[in-house]
């Protein structure tokens, strides 16, 4: 049940016990106890939240499809896909997408229609969940109302470190996934430094993106 008051709703997308997904849904349970915030894992059942007034933004994470306007896994025993017909939202609404490729046009114009949100923003492109920790980290800092500011952030990082991403992945196999060690490595790289002051929270933070995969 999600509480009348709820402004801030967090969905949860990814499959239970996934370990990139591992700080993401710590961090998003934390978020959930911030006032009038509410975290529900998705299990599939449609949220008819048009006539709660209060709602004023809802973040979904989780694995973006790359073809069509949803959240869901390519595991076929994972929970159920969450597509813009799984959501109605009130008009006033705000959705924030955080996964791959959800803020292409096409999509964003879909999840607009099919939810009823006055406004929808994603990345158009593949997305890291080590930088969508960062996202989150920065929110619980900062309080959810911090969104407007750093989602743009994140859409810019993911834009600018997205070379990078095999780099990292490899280098996270290479050091036992300890994030502090990638990042000294990665330190050194000019889009690293130009995007430093969305990163620096994994030294303030590091527990939640060590061993990711």
């Amino acid at each position: 049940m999600i509480p009348a008051a709820t402004v801030s709703l967090l969905l949860g997308c990814a499959p239970a016990g996934e370990a990139q997904f591992s700080g993401i849904r710590r961090l998003l349970e934390a978020l959930g106890h911030q006032k009038g915030a509410c975290f529900r894992e998705w299990e599939g059942e449609r949220l008819a939240l048009d006539r709660r007034r209060n709602l004023r933004q809802v973040l979904v994470c989780g694995h973006g499809s790359e073809q069509e306007a949803g959240f869901g896994s390519p595991e076929p025993a994972s929970r159920p896909r969450l597509t813009p017909a799984s959501l109605r939202l009130p008009g006033g609404c705000r959705l924030f997408l955080i996964g791959c490729h959800q803020g292409r046009e096409s999509l964003r114009r879909a999840w607009a229609e099919g939810t009823g949100a006055a406004a929808v923003l994603g990345s158009e492109g593949e997305t890291e969940s080590a930088l969508s920790t960062c996202l989150l980290l920065h929110l619980l800092e900062d309080g959810l109302a911090a969104v407007d500011r750093w989602f743009p952030h994140w859409i810019r990082c993911n834009d600018a470190l997205r070379p990078l991403f095999p780099r990292v992945r490899s280098l996270y196999g290479e050091h036992a996934g300890d994030p502090l060690q990638v990042l000294s490595i990665l330190r050194a790289d000019s889009a690293v430094q130009e995007q430093w002051p969305f990163l620096e929270v994994i030294e303030r933070h590091p527990q939640y993106l060590q061993g990711l995969s």
